[in-house]
């Protein structure tokens, strides 16, 4: 399992029109599962397009999150809008013919599982009509027979409206229909990861994508190289909601904001967050890089594992809890 995440490709963050957008599924669950990255999903669903309370692919990813993403090396940002056209025209003949080849099998792995499923269900399907055929008093239902009319009908139709018309027969062979290969469903890519190519290296001429950061990302970093989940903070007036494991287990424990090192804070701010977290069953956290006597922000330099981010500024943090009068 190790060597699998190790060897992983780097994942491509797409901006697009200034927002971090994950389109493919498989990149979310690695990052939800190794790097603590849970994001806010952001794209409607095709059956309920007119409803905003379920959401579904892509994820919007916070400036923070992907800033973290790209110093732990786990992922690149690219524009997306520059990216395609240039990707699209590299495509060698090899490539261009693996990227159909992939497709087409996902259309006949779609087009096996449906014939699979019509055929385990048909055998339910006459069973119930014959169970219904036998009538009071002796009588035999035709009802059956009209069920087992109707299924075939089907099958005819389906094979009408989906197969391309085949030539005539010859005088000589007769098709066999129930031999004939259905052909494979067509496949519309939710998601351009197969044409995409690997991140440019450190060593090329092309500047990598720019991430505007806001000042808290040195508290968000400090939080999320010691394992703990962050969602945004708007719900208790802070700027992250902070889990100990994924928000889908846990409650939050912390409201965490962000202060400079040396920024006065209102009392009343500490009191109200104070209040409201413990109201909440919540600590009210707040923090901020560490800067030494010039005003220049620290790095981290303790508690240095596997998977940590050796770019984390160094930053302190403290709890607050309102206990009485």
């Amino acid at each position: 399992m190790a060597s699998s995440i190790g060897d992983r490709a780097p994942v491509r963050i797409s901006k697009v029109a200034g927002r971090y957008l994950l389109f493919d599924i498989d990149d979310i669950m690695y990052l939800r599962r190794h790097h603590n990255i849970c994001s806010v999903f952001v794209g409607t669903i095709p059956q309920n397009p007119q409803q905003n309370i379920f959401m579904g692919l892509p994820i919007e990813l916070m400036p923070e999150e992907a800033q973290v993403l790209v110093d732990k090396e786990v992922a690149s940002v690219v524009d997306d809008a520059a990216f395609h056209p240039t990707q699209l025209a590299a495509l060698d003949e090899d490539a261009r013919r693996r990227y159909l080849q992939s497709i087409k099998a996902e259309g006949r792995r779609a087009q096996q599982a449906a014939a699979e499923f019509k055929e385990n269900t048909r055998p339910k399907v006459i069973k119930k009509g014959k169970t219904k055929s036998k009538a009071p008093g002796g009588e035999v239902s035709n009802e059956s027979a009209a069920l087992e009319k109707d299924v075939e009908g089907e099958d005819e139709l389906n094979s009408s409206l989906f197969n391309s018309p085949s030539p005539p027969p010859s005088s000589g062979a007769v098709p066999n229909p129930s031999k004939t290969e259905e052909p494979p469903f067509a496949i519309t890519p939710t998601t351009s990861s197969l044409l995409s190519a690997p991140p440019p290296s450190p060593k090329s001429e092309e500047p990598p994508t720019s991430i505007d950061v806001p000042p808290s990302y040195p508290l968000y970093a400090h939080l999320q190289d010691r394992g703990y989940y962050m969602m945004p903070g708007l719900r208790f007036g802070c700027d992250y909601n902070v889990y100990p494991g994924d928000p889908l287990r846990f409650h939050s424990h912390f409201q965490a904001t962000s202060y400079d090192w040396d920024e006065e804070i209102n009392m009343f701010d500490l009191v109200a967050g104070g209040r409201l977290g413990t109201n909440v069953k919540k600590g009210y956290l707040v923090g901020g890089a560490v800067a030494d006597a010039s005003g220049i922000p620290q790095r981290e330099e303790d508690g240095k594992g596997d998977g940590a981010n050796p770019n984390a500024p160094k930053a302190r943090a403290f709890t607050i809890e309102w206990a009485a009068m």
